[in-house]
């Protein structure tokens, strides 16, 4: 559901609302869909989709490579949390 949300996001924000042949594993730096800084548009979308505290040193393009790298980093986030209220 978090990748249909980002496909549809940036898709409009970067697209001009065509999501055509954009997929989970799109390549989006490579073909120049998003750049460096479209970034903080993405971590300000997952923040507000995701429920999620993304730190400094989590924003690297390689999180940010794909819709399937941020639905990675997210649940990442997530566990890291999860683990961290167990502690």
């Amino acid at each position: 559901m978090l990748a249909t949300h980002l496909i549809q996001h940036i898709a409009q924000q970067f697209l001009d609302g065509d999501s055509d042949g954009l997929d989970s594993q799109t390549p989006l730096f490579e073909l120049n869909i998003v750049d460096s800084a479209a970034i903080f548009d993405l971590v300000d979308f997952l923040k507000s989709e995701a429920q999620v505290e993304i730190k400094m040193q989590d924003i690297y393009p390689e999180n940010f490579a794909s819709v399937a790298a941020m639905v990675s980093l997210v649940e990442r986030l997530k566990a890291n949390k999860t683990e961290g209220e167990k502690a």
